[in-house]
């Protein structure tokens, strides 16, 4: 009959139908009206662990559904009433044999009988247990970079950037959009040598791991620190499919260091001072008695001299009251910076200082003749200072100046004092310059340390107790080659130290770069 043939054809086609479903590497599961299983392929029983007879027949809800889900999935069977409202697709955690639920992502497709009516339900599904796995562990680390606390930049092979964490974008100041698609190199300071970073590609193209420090420029220009370690990621046949880059902000720590390692030389410098402070008290006590008693003894020689003596004894009574003199300022220069005196500031005006200090350095400039130029702007305020203090400062670099210019030809000095503007107050700026014979770069570095000295006499404290000095004031003093020949010293005196912020021996004319 016609419906015979018609039932035929549907179980022709079914078979057929399950014969595909057992050749795909898929799960195949198919449940009647009442949500037993009629049929699964080898493959779901493959994923799960059961035997086929722990299956067909069974209840598919209360067999193979996790308990939470089990009401959700009954309400999905119940939907066979209405296969308009029935879902095409599903994701469901299924038991399997050893308790470890897989979660299967199925298709679903409803089958009819002849007359229309729905009958059951097969479904197609892929295992992605391990994927959403993955994928947990992806957003796991995805979102531990995104909260980093250090950088982390990823770029293609060619070096653009593919991605910034936020971190990035705090430390630098540019957004991800700004870079992306570009080239790390606009944090570049220029600091870095084309040598390190040909080291950093060969290390990273043979597949290590380039560890190192990078002085970078943010977005608003300011300079900091970066400690980076920097690796290639590679894919399953060994090629470099991105560079990742992991950073971390070392400014602070930078400048800690240098703080920790000034307070270093500071304590080294107090034991120095210590020990020289007991050294002048013997010398003030063994030695400048008996010297001041020879002093004397040469000056009552001096005046009682018999024009019979010979001129020659004269002249050995000079030279050795000029040396004792030396033996006097060495004493005083060694007492003065190892006892440093407190502050006694009032308002005075720098040029009534300068011209002192210059008085006070005239010996050495008569006996050879140097021009002498003195310039004082207009309108030059009183500061807060200490006046004796500053005169030795003064006619200590004024003095220098002098000697500097002993070998020219015609020895000049200049003495420029002027209003200087800066970010923290009005200062006013002395400028004392030579056409001497000049101080090298290497020299210049080491000019204010104590000891230090390039002339066969001194003790190498003057320049010391001038920074010693001027360092009291919260003042700057910078070196400076001048043109053609010579050098300038600069002073830079705040007109109230109390406003200014305080001034350490750290500080440079170049502008900190660890702040």
């Amino acid at each position: 009959t016609y419906l015979h043939r018609i039932a035929e054809a549907q179980r022709d086609y079914e078979q057929r139908f399950r014969h595909t479903l057992e050749n795909i590497d898929l799960a195949a599961v198919a449940l009647n009206r009442q949500g037993r299983v009629t049929f699964c392929n080898n493959h779901f029983l493959d994923i799960t662990g059961w035997e086929r007879d722990d299956v067909i027949g069974k209840n598919w809800i209360k067999k193979f559904v996790v308990d939470e889900d089990q009401e959700q999935v009954s309400g999905i069977i119940r939907k066979m009433d209405t296969p308009q409202s029935f879902p095409s697709h599903l994701e469901l955690q299924v038991k399997t044999r050893d308790g470890e639920p897989r979660l299967i992502t199925w298709n679903n497709t409803l089958s009819y009988d002849s007359k229309g009516e729905v009958i059951g339900v097969t479904g197609i599904g892929e295992d992605i247990t391990e994927m959403r796995r993955t994928e947990s562990e992806l957003l796991k680390l995805y979102q531990a970079v995104e909260q980093s606390p250090s950088s982390v930049v990823i770029t293609n092979p060619q070096g653009d950037i593919e991605y910034v964490n936020p971190k990035f974008t705090e430390v630098s100041g540019y957004s991800a959009e700004e870079v992306i698609g570009r080239n790390p190199r606009l944090l570049k300071s220029g600091e870095t040598s084309r040598e390190e970073y040909s080291n950093l590609w060969d290390t990273i193209r043979n597949g290590g791991e380039w560890r190192g420090e990078f002085h970078n420029r943010r977005k608003n220009g300011e300079l900091f620190w970066e400690a980076a370690a920097i690796s290639a990621i590679r894919d399953n046949e060994g090629n470099i499919t991105s560079i990742l880059a992991v950073k971390e902000d070392i400014t602070e720590k930078k400048r800690l260091e240098k703080e920790v390692e000034k307070q270093n030389r500071e304590l080294a410098l107090a034991e120095t001072m210590a020990a020289m402070g007991r050294m002048a008290s013997m010398i003030a006590h063994d030695l400048r008695n008996p010297l001041s008693s020879v002093k004397m003894t040469l000056q009552i020689l001096d005046k009682k001299a018999d024009p019979a003596v010979s001129a020659d004894t004269n002249e050995l009574c000079h030279i050795s009251l000029e040396q004792i003199r030396y033996m006097e300022e060495i004493l005083s220069d060694m007492l003065s910076y190892s006892r440093p005196d407190a502050l006694k500031p009032e308002w005075i005006p720098i040029d009534k200082v300068i011209d002192l200090s210059i008085g006070m350095s005239q010996r050495r400039r008569h006996k050879k003749k140097i021009t002498l130029h003195t310039q004082y702007h207009s309108g030059l305020p009183t500061i807060y200072a200490d006046a004796t203090k500053l005169r030795q400062v003064f006619s200590n670099l004024i003095a220098n100046a002098f000697q500097a210019t002993i070998d020219s030809d015609s020895p000049q000095v200049s003495i420029e004092a002027m209003i200087e503007l800066g970010h923290e107050g009005t200062n006013v700026r002395i400028d004392i310059c030579d056409n001497g014979c000049g101080i090298n770069a290497e020299d210049q570095k080491r000019m204010f340390e104590p000891f230090f000295t390039t002339r066969a006499k001194g003790t190498g404290l003057g320049l010391a107790i001038v920074k010693r000095i001027l360092d009291q004031h919260q003042a700057n003093i910078y070196v400076s080659d001048n043109k053609p020949a010579g050098t300038c010293i600069s002073v830079i005196l705040p007109i109230n130290p109390a406003t200014q912020n305080p001034k350490t021996e750290s500080q440079d004319h170049e502008q900190d770069p660890y702040r």
